[in-house]
């Protein structure tokens, strides 16, 4: 049995109770994560639709993974998107090891980023106002990632992030920026 299904928030309905759980936590504290949430009214719907894309993908950028070790950086990327960190060494076993040119931590990032880019293209998809996008590379990118910097794709052609060819010893930090409206011409 996989790491993830072990810790049990590897399906929909488990990723419910697990995005549920932690709003109920942060609804408790005193000062509570996140600016303008109302974790008493939490709706899991994101939550369940990220864990999914987490769950369920694996960026190229992390080929050279084996099962085991994909298993165990998906729980973290999970663990680290629920409670809304961008380190995950608490939730990694002691011994874990990749062959991995970036640390542990940037590994599940890439699991995390390439979940958030899958449904943020869902998304726009869905929402019919969107139909291209903009990659946008951090200032301090690999060559590689500054090559598709600024370069816009119709959502059927947009190239997966973490984009494969990053060097970066971070990982690859590329974003979408959603084109709408008049800017979709320019």
């Amino acid at each position: 049995m996989s790491n993830s299904k072990l810790w049990g928030i590897s399906d929909s309905e488990n990723s419910k109770d697990a995005s549920i759980a932690v709003a109920a936590y942060e609804a408790q504290q005193v000062f509570p994560r996140g600016i303008g949430i109302d974790w008493h009214h939490h709706d899991p719907a994101h939550d369940i639709a990220m864990l999914n894309a987490i769950f369920d993908g694996k960026p190229k950028i992390l080929a050279r993974l084996n099962e085991s070790q994909s298993d165990t950086l998906r729980l973290v990327a999970g663990m680290m998107y629920l409670w809304g960190t961008n380190q995950g060494k608490e939730w990694l076993p002691p011994d874990f090891e990749t062959e991995l040119a970036i640390d542990n931590d940037a590994a599940a990032r890439m699991f995390l980023f390439h979940a958030t880019h899958r449904v943020n293209i869902a998304n726009y998809k869905r929402s019919g106002v969107v139909k291209q996008v903009e990659i946008l590379a951090a200032q301090d990118s690999c060559d590689e990632c500054k090559k598709i910097s600024g370069k816009r794709f119709k959502l059927n052609h947009v190239p997966e992030l973490p984009y494969e060819h990053c060097t970066h010893e971070m990982g690859c930090r590329c974003t979408l920026l959603p084109i709408t409206g008049v800017w979709q011409i320019l």
